[in-house]
């Protein structure tokens, strides 16, 4: 992926996910952690370095969490499904455990690393490399909400983005909002993200625009083709 994306992936996703250190149920009843991370089920949340909250009332505030201790609290909000409903702050009086920033840092840059792995294996994504920056912000933020196989679901958004007419990809990128409120700004974005994309390879070859660079939020107009007519 361009690095331009990479650096700023979590950034691009905090609006829509938050940044949560600490264990809580998403509106589906999953357990998750960080910027949108699932870890569901209790074998994912097990395998990350969890550690008591920095909490002079916590007898191990600070120490490394066991597993034991992960999967109890894991069990403790999974079992709680109101909690489904009632957002992620209602997760952090009950629970003691949570993640550094540097490790919410590495569950992202993993994840990232296996979606963007998933989608270059498909036939439409297999030129991703080449794409805009923009483009390719568009399509794993789709990956980074639905899963990495969501996309390929998206019959006509596939077939835009093999051909690189991303201005087709805008037009069909949208997913479900129904009982999920939370994903209208998310599709907003990745609309923006994929009409940009199309300027951009509008405007590349008079040098207005350059593939490598991320120009979200600013939202671009695709170049004036002037022509001239013979006498």
């Amino acid at each position: 992926m361009q690095a331009s994306v990479k650096l700023r992936f979590r950034g691009f996703n905090e609006p829509f996910e938050g940044a949560i250190p600490y264990m809580y149920l998403d509106i589906k009843g999953l357990v998750t952690v960080g910027v949108g991370n699932l870890v569901d089920p209790v074998s994912e949340a097990k395998s990350l370095p969890f550690q008591w909250k920095n909490n002079p009332s916590l007898s191990k505030h600070g120490q490394m969490a066991a597993p034991d201790e992960i999967d109890e609290e894991w069990q403790r909000l999974k079992k709680d499904t109101s909690l489904a409903k009632k957002g992620h702050l209602a997760c952090e009086k009950i629970t003691n455990l949570e993640l550094t920033n540097a490790a919410v840092d590495d569950l992202i840059a993993t994840r990232l690393t296996q979606n963007e792995t998933f989608l270059k294996k498909q036939l439409a994504f297999k030129d991703f490399d080449a794409w805009p920056a923009d483009a390719q912000m568009g399509l794993l933020s789709m990956a980074w909400a639905m899963g990495p196989g969501g996309p390929v679901k998206f019959m006509m958004f596939c077939a835009a983005c093999k051909d690189q007419t991303f201005d087709g990809a805008a037009d069909n990128c949208k997913m479900n909002e129904t009982g999920n409120p939370g994903i209208i700004p998310r599709n907003q974005a990745n609309k923006q993200l994929f009409k940009n994309a199309a300027a951009v390879i509008a405007g590349e070859a008079g040098g207005v625009y350059q593939r490598a660079i991320l120009y979200y939020p600013k939202v671009l107009v695709k170049p004036v083709v002037m022509t001239t007519s013979g006498s």
